[in-house]
């Protein structure tokens, strides 16, 4: 066996290997912004398919709200009567007045 010098060892070139490693770069935020538009018109698109499905009630409720924006048509009362458990009828309204 041969063995080598110092001086030899100290000669020869050393090699580095390097590896490019991560992104090959910055892309920017042009995505997230493109990405938040399509999600914004997908939900969108949700809501209006699901009014789409409600009572016909619920669709002019919506349509008058598009019709006057402002809402000045709630200061002059509204046409839609409750029709759950807890509505007042005229019967009950009656009873009510009663008890007081």
């Amino acid at each position: 066996m041969t063995e080598l010098h110092p001086k030899s060892a100290q000669a020869a070139p050393l090699i580095v290997l390097k590896k490019k490693s991560g992104h090959s770069g910055h892309h920017g935020g042009a995505w997230k912004v493109a990405y938040a538009d399509f999600v914004t018109a997908l939900m969108a698109l949700f809501i209006v398919l699901w009014l789409m499905s409600q009572s016909e009630q619920v669709k002019k409720a919506v349509a008058g709200y598009f019709n006057d924006p402002r809402g000045t048509a709630s200061l002059l009362g509204t046409t839609m009567t409750g029709t759950g458990p807890d509505t007042v009828s005229d019967a009950n309204r009656q009873r009510l007045e009663q008890l007081k």
